[in-house]
């Protein structure tokens, strides 16, 4: 028999050997998480079945190392490549918070940088108390950028240690972007783009080396010679089409790192518009377009492109027919909305004097909404009643995949709830996703922790398994304004302590079985 750490024969009650290979720790995650491959080799034959396993792992392990031939390895160069994407997300969502503040008001300025030096001091305070949970959730954010870039490295290893303490003093180092930002001081992008690489002792942006000032000089002259050109003649802008600049409007924004379904709802908009009204000359758009645009639009079908009665029809060939459904105003308004942010981009860019969408929404009969009614007592029970709320979460089967039978959810000799059934073994079933259905667990969770802990839905929904954990022997709930998390105020930041009802039912068991499965979020 082979070594039991690579390959071992097994005899089964149907008298047939298997052949089983563990898989290289470095490849885990190229075969989803999986440990070992096995298979039987429907051999009864000892020495058959050892000759073939030898073949076997040959083939396998040759298998093993085309998928390393296949994977990258972090070096320096990829170190920079990330480090400058991850300067450009902080110094936008600077930017971010910059625009979120009422600059036009002394204490609005004053709020926010407040708020700024909140989140740096609890940032600070984690780092000095819980150094090792907060490099966790940084390293497994990194983690999962390096997985999309099919780069692998070890956590221990120096370049990654680096790397996410690169991230962490990024981290720190925003608020004080955030800070010149809000304090209008004159700090541009380029001068934090050269306070990021000085603090990582890196040249991340050789375009940022100091020019002669002769150059500089010279690179003036030659932009107000060119302004001067351009405003002489404006044939260049009065010459494009709309659909020339939204490509360009397209490329900006996936530099702004905004999402594809995002700039697809965009493009989508944009070429309705085009369909409506022609591939305008971009400096023949004003409000009378604007307003003639909002007529046709209210005459046309919603989703036209998707019905098989009007896609392959003409716009003046839907104009022509009678009682067809319309678009609602929402939608009208919607597109409306799109299209002005097209709109004030070619605004920056110096197509557009001015915004000719904005001001034109059409105005919507706000509807009087009678007062949402709480819950009855009676209505409480009836939800949260055994037999209702286990059947319809952690019990749910579905039609298709009955498959779940299991019991046990409760400590050694405690009735399961909604049932006459002991347990034997502590949690020891507590099912991750019973009968083939998706969501049981979070479904099961989500009521109990809300009604004891009173967060709020988001709140709850955005937990991670990282913001339960303990502080002098006492298990608490962090609620935290972070990269991956939101709250409704300043206010909102909080430490929640896990009610002792929640403890008994196993919820510190069921976050403690999502980290061992790598799970990140509280939900699946």
């Amino acid at each position: 028999m082979n070594s039991p750490k690579l390959i071992y024969l097994q005899k089964n009650s149907g008298q047939t050997y298997y052949f089983r290979i563990y898989i290289p720790k470095d490849l885990i995650e190229h075969f989803n998480g999986v440990r070992q491959l096995r298979v039987s080799l429907k051999c009864a034959i000892q020495s058959r079945s050892v000759k073939i396993s030898k073949i076997l792992k040959i083939k396998v392990s040759s298998l093993f190392e085309e998928i390393r031939m296949g994977m990258t390895f972090l070096d320096i160069e990829q170190i920079k490549e990330i480090l400058r994407i991850e300067i450009r997300k902080q110094i936008l969502h600077s930017h971010r918070v910059m625009e979120g503040t009422n600059r036009w008001d002394d204490d609005g300025i004053k709020r926010s940088l407040d708020s700024i030096q909140k989140k740096e001091l609890t940032l600070k305070e984690r780092l000095k108390s819980d150094p090792k949970s907060y490099k966790d959730e940084v390293e497994s954010k990194l983690e999962e950028i390096l997985k999309s870039m099919d780069i692998q490295v070890e956590k221990n290893s120096l370049e990654f240690q680096k790397l996410r303490n690169n991230f962490i003093d990024l981290y720190l180092l925003r608020h004080e972007w955030m800070r010149e930002l809000v304090n209008q001081t004159g700090k541009s992008d380029d001068d934090f783009r050269k306070n990021a690489q000085e603090k990582m002792g890196m040249n991340l942006f050789p375009e940022l080396q100091e020019s002669s000032i002769e150059d500089f000089r010279k690179s003036a002259q030659q932009n107000i010679l060119k302004t001067k050109s351009e405003d002489l003649s404006s044939d260049s802008v009065a010459g494009k089409k709309i659909s020339e600049y939204a490509g360009l409007f397209y490329d900006r924004k996936r530099l702004e790192e905004t999402s594809e379904k995002e700039i697809g709802e965009l493009r989508r908009i944009i070429n309705d518009f085009i369909e409506v009204m022609g591939d305008l000359s971009i400096v023949q758009i004003n409000k009378g377009v604007v307003s003639e645009y909002i007529s046709l639009e209210s005459k046309l079908p919603p989703q036209r492109r998707k019905s098989a009665s009007f896609r392959d029809l003409e716009i003046p060939q839907i104009l022509e027919l009678k009682g067809i459904e319309t678009q609602s105003i929402q939608n009208i308004n919607k597109r409306i909305s799109k299209l002005s942010v097209f709109a004030n981009w070619c605004v920056r860019q110096g197509f557009f004097p001015e915004n000719p969408f904005q001001g034109m929404k059409l105005s919507i009969k706000k509807k009087k909404i009678s007062g949402r009614e709480p819950f009855t007592n009676k209505d409480l029970r009836r939800i949260l009643a055994k037999e209702t709320f286990l059947k319809w979460t952690i019990n749910f089967h579905h039609k298709h995949n009955p498959s779940h039978n299991e019991t046990g959810w409760y400590p050694k000799e405690k009735e399961n709830w909604g049932t006459t059934i002991k347990s034997s073994t502590r949690n020891k079933t507590l099912p991750d996703q019973p009968s083939g259905a998706k969501n049981q667990m979070p479904y099961y969770w989500i009521f109990p922790l809300g009604i004891l802990s009173g967060l709020r839905t988001n709140e709850m929904c955005q937990l991670r398994c990282s913001d339960v954990r303990k502080e002098n022997r006492i298990w608490m709930i962090h609620v935290e304004d972070t990269e991956d998390t939101n709250v409704k105020s300043d206010a909102g930041i909080r430490k929640v302590p896990v009610h002792p009802q929640l403890i008994k039912l196993g919820f510190i068991e069921y976050i403690a079985k999502q980290r061992s499965k790598k799970k990140e979020y509280f939900g699946n």
